[in-house]
């Protein structure tokens, strides 16, 4: 008797076989991926709208730039019309994310001078709002996916 659906039943036991959870922690240790994810948390939230992860204006959480501040921005260059929590560029670069088995969490280092960024903005200046989140969720589906096919072609 013939095992004609043998090839098969061996592609599937090789796609059954994947761990999703072990799947996301390796997705979440890429450069790419954390890389991503922290841009879209700095520039793409907080820079370019001012917003934080719940998709609040920063400025409705802690208020306006004080006149004195908005002569600094301008002299740099930087936007005066949204809180950006742009300064010197040190908050910004302290973000990291740590990736865990199925995921990952955003952090970041929010002392600044004698000033904490989360207290005066809130936590939720770190994380992704739904729009970011859709695009990480999208990289995560097409890396999977990515995955699914090498083993596919592998069997």
């Amino acid at each position: 008797m013939a095992h004609y659906f043998l090839p098969l039943r061996n592609v599937l036991n090789s796609i059954l076989s994947l761990d999703v959870d072990d799947l996301a922690l390796e997705i979440a240790k890429q450069d790419s991926l954390q890389d991503l994810v922290i841009e879209l948390n700095t520039e793409k939230q907080l820079y370019d709208k001012g917003e934080d992860s719940t998709g609040r204006t920063l400025e409705s959480i802690g208020g306006a730039y004080t006149p004195f501040t908005v002569s600094i921005k301008k002299a740099k260059g930087q936007p005066t019309d949204r809180v950006t929590l742009l300064d010197t560029g040190e908050f910004y670069a302290s973000f990291t994310i740590k990736p865990f088995k199925g995921g990952f969490t955003i952090d970041a280092d929010p002392n600044k001078d004698d000033t904490n960024l989360f207290e005066e903005w809130g936590d939720d200046v770190v994380g992704l709002n739904d729009e970011n989140l859709q695009i990480v969720i999208n990289f995560f589906r097409d890396a999977i996916l990515e995955k699914i096919n090498r083993r596919i072609k592998a069997a």
